[in-house]
């Protein structure tokens, strides 16, 4: 910012279109040769930090000096994650319309807190939920919000799985109570989220038991059983499971459907994490990784895994979302003015109250591909 200036350091109408002009060149620049740049980089940790200033800048700088700072260090300390050879994690496909998408929610910058916030947002959100609903085959009684990562999801899952287990938790929480000691299980092969929810929620990562997966790395039902059994005899009160559709290591599918009647049976809650491989029940070919599904509490599935949406974007699905809004719906007095019982507000769903925009993204890219396109998309990246 300079004495004089008019705009308060904010840049003119005029000058900020021809920015994202350049802007829109620099990106389609950058997707037509990202072939030919290194996947990774070699360079040292501190190498980024050490090639720019240590201190915090006084004075504004131009638009045309930041962009020629972001092409001389950090294109080059990327990790390029939709470059062809990157064949690392899971990676998350950067469609051209996911890109024209996050350019249009940076300006709206909403916040998609209640209906009145932004009743677009918020609408928006409920419609692509159900859109993805009906594309796996859901039943209408699962509904659901957007998180941005299926760690988040399911640590609001297992909230929701201990205050039903053990009421009032919400208000007077785990201290000095006379609760019992929980168990959630999942296999050997599942991810560490399981742990990192427990930690969060209070019951220790401890609480979490792995049970040993077969000779296809699925989680051994027989074995599940007799853990649970032995739990119960010990004194410990069985919580939860966590069937994961699509595992970290080996892609792997618990059996559902079989964890689902053991979860009947001793009243547990079953989660399902499908933040990887659920997807892939969007398929007809593969509508049997869903077997089991409608019996389950929550389902976890992360379309900027496999729907082509940018990162970050995870769907969280409950069976009766109403769950989930009685252990998260907390109103602030400023903010009482802002809901309406006619319409769904999803800061009641969460523990965010500041959300981002995120529905807009997974809304541009489902209909500029539609489903035959995803679907073509889908059966091209498992051929390769």
């Amino acid at each position: 910012m300079k004495d004089g200036d008019d705009n308060l350091g904010e840049t003119p109408p005029e000058i900020f279109r021809q920015q994202l002009h350049r802007l829109a060149d620099w990106i389609a620049d950058y997707r037509g040769k990202i072939e030919t740049l290194r996947v990774a980089p070699d360079s040292k940790p501190g190498a980024i930090r050490a090639a720019l200033p240590s201190q915090p800048p006084e004075q504004g700088e131009p638009f045309e000096k930041i962009l020629a700072d972001v092409d001389r260090v950090i294109l080059p300390g990327m990790v390029h994650w939709s470059h062809p050879m990157f064949l690392a994690y899971f990676g998350w496909t950067a469609t051209a319309p996911g890109i024209l998408s996050e350019m249009i929610s940076a300006p709206l910058n909403v916040n998609a807190m209640t209906w009145r916030t932004s009743p677009a947002a918020t609408e928006l959100e409920t419609l692509v939920i159900d859109w993805l609903r009906q594309w796996m085959r859901l039943p209408g009684n699962f509904e659901g919000v957007i998180y941005d990562t299926a760690s988040v999801g399911i640590m609001h899952a297992l909230a929701v799985a201990r205050e039903e287990a053990a009421p009032s938790t919400r208000k007077l929480g785990l201290t000095g109570r006379d609760l019992p000691r929980f168990r959630i299980y999942t296999s050997d092969q599942a991810h560490s989220s399981a742990e990192k929810a427990a930690i969060a929620l209070g019951l220790g990562e401890e609480s979490v038991c792995r049970v040993p997966s077969d000779n296809e790395f699925r989680m051994e039902t027989s074995l599940l059983r007799k853990t649970v059994a032995h739990d119960r005899e010990c004194g410990f009160k069985p919580l939860a499971v966590i069937a994961t559709v699509g595992t970290t290591s080996t892609a792997s599918l618990d059996p559902v459907a079989e964890i689902a009647q053991l979860c009947r049976e001793e009243k547990m809650w079953l989660h399902i994490d499908g933040a990887y491989g659920g997807g892939f029940a969007v398929m007809p070919e593969y509508e049997w990784i869903a077997e089991g599904w409608s019996e389950a509490d929550s389902i976890i599935i992360n379309p900027h895994k496999t729907l082509f949406v940018p990162l970050d974007f995870s769907v969280l699905y409950v069976r009766d979302i109403e769950r989930l809004r009685r252990v998260f719906s907390l109103v602030p007095e400023y903010l009482r003015g802002d809901t309406l019982e006619t319409e769904k507000n999803y800061m009641d769903y969460g523990i965010q109250l500041g959300r981002r925009f995120r529905a807009l993204k997974a809304w541009m890219i489902w209909r500029a591909f539609g489903r035959e396109g995803i679907l073509a998309l889908m059966r091209e990246h498992l051929r390769l």
